[in-house]
């Protein structure tokens, strides 16, 4: 196994390697696996992109669209986990089901309101006995949704479109939508005569199954794509915040119950049965990007005295007690660490003597403008009012970070004051043994700004 950092070098392996097969073979295929969010579609591109400048022509098969969809995967389960898979007219029963749900909300797929509407419309195919243990399943099996089971793709359609392009044959190109999670039509197709090498990434791309089917096969070459814990988590709840319905706080909470298990006892074991393994994480652009941008001017504040000086001669308009706790993982450079934050917000409601946990943010990398302005890119994770539908208590959310191969970072506590300094918006972050900081808000007064800062600079305390 070749093991690089670089994606360059990772492509470059796989050049070669394709090229030395080519001058023997008419095609060669290459299955790349790893974690969801790992940059398998990205590293694919990539490599497709380097095939091209050197002569050759690729086609990128992706696993995603063979999902079979949440109104085949959730009865496919019921059948099979239930009726020990006697129940007959699955075809049908899947058919009426994508019918109801296709166009409900993610999270209201199976909510008691749709199990009614599928009760009535099955009720010519299912007996007054299946019935309630059909509709007890659909429930069940809804609450324990896992989308990185092996189950959830059609693996053995995937291996014969593969197989098929191989022979120069012509497949429809498949395509799922994450917005609906059903299999939709795509109204193309994929000749097998125009490309020297397919390219398959997935996550279960080194799965069993597609290896048997490959077995012995010189053409197939074999990657793996790592990442470490932050970067993991960070791209999966990013990306589905983007092209799937699903709130933040719903893909988090299945990111610990169910995701995260699948990965560690199935897909990364897979990594050893790789040819060429890239440790892929979270790149520059990654960490510049984010859903909301602030842009705010700072004042840091080394004399405790002017801070107390400022509060005295102000408005308080409210006083706040946070307590900020910070997630790293292994490998995360010390630098990196402050400008790829993930931290969890808890408040204090009595002055700081106890907390209750809030949210979960991931802050990316600041930038300073030549005006001295800061602008940082955010992604909220889980938003205030929200913590308590991931998980029951801070503790039991320190427990799923540790288990994902975090470290619980520093701690931080904060008395944060919102001031009015003669009309002059002000925050002021107070950290506690370390910084006070000072955030001038917009709109900004000139005059007042400069008298701030004359106070700020002033010997006098």
């Amino acid at each position: 196994m070749i093991v690089v950092h670089h994606m360059d070098k990772w492509a470059y392996c796989n050049l070669d390697l394709i090229e030395e097969v080519l001058e023997k073979e008419k095609k060669a295929v290459v299955l790349i696996a790893g974690a969801s969010s790992s940059g398998k579609s990205f590293c694919a591109e990539y490599l497709t992109g380097m095939l091209k400048a050197n002569g050759h022509q690729a086609v990128t098969i992706s696993l995603d669209q063979y999902n079979i969809g949440l109104s085949g995967i959730i009865p496919n389960k019921v059948n099979l986990n239930y009726f020990q898979g006697s129940l007959p007219n699955m075809e049908v029963i899947r058919s009426r089901i994508k019918d109801i749900i296709i166009d409900v909300p993610f999270d209201k797929k199976y909510a008691p309101s749709v199990l009614v509407k599928i009760q009535r419309s099955l009720k010519d195919l299912l007996s007054s006995e299946q019935m309630p243990i059909f509709l007890r399943g659909l429930k069940e099996e809804w609450a324990r949704l896992n989308f990185d089971e092996t189950t959830v793709y059609d693996l053995k359609e995937a291996t014969e479109d593969i197989k098929k392009l191989m022979q120069n044959k012509t497949i429809e190109a498949k395509e799922y939508s994450k917005i609906i999670s059903e299999r939709i039509p795509s109204g193309k197709t994929i000749c097998g005569k125009d490309y020297d090498c397919i390219i398959v990434e997935g996550i279960y791309a080194l799965d069993r199954s597609m290896l048997d089917a490959f077995r012995g096969r010189r053409y197939v070459f074999k990657s793996f794509i790592a990442g470490n814990a932050k970067s993991l988590f960070l791209r999966r709840i990013i990306r589905d915040s983007k092209i799937s319905s699903a709130s933040n706080a719903f893909t988090t909470r299945l990111y610990f119950t169910s995701i995260l298990k699948s990965y560690l006892e199935t897909i990364f074991p897979s990594r050893l049965a790789s040819d060429v393994l890239l440790y892929n994480d979270m790149t520059f652009s990654e960490i510049r990007n984010g859903d909301l941008y602030t842009t705010k001017e700072e004042i840091k504040i080394v004399d405790d005295r002017k801070a107390r000086r400022l509060i005295k001669e102000s408005t308080i308009e409210s006083l706040s007690y946070q307590k900020d706790t910070y997630f790293t993982c292994q490998g995360e450079k010390e630098d990196a660490a402050d400008s790829n934050v993930l931290r969890l917000r808890s408040l204090s409601y009595d002055e700081g003597r106890t907390y209750v946990p809030s949210s979960l943010v991931h802050k990316g990398k600041s930038k300073v403008r030549r005006d001295g302005k800061i602008i940082r890119p955010i992604n909220i994770i889980v938003r205030e009012g929200e913590f308590y539908d991931v998980w029951k208590d801070e503790s039991a959310c320190l427990k799923d970070f540790l288990s994902a191969g975090f470290f619980i970072g520093p701690v931080r506590y904060k008395k944060k004051y919102r001031l009015d300094y003669k009309g002059q918006k002000l925050v002021l972050n107070c950290i506690q043994g370390e910084k006070t900081i000072l955030e001038l808000n917009r709109p900004y007064r000139k005059e007042v700004v400069e008298e701030i800062r004359q106070k700020l600079r002033s010997t006098k305390s």
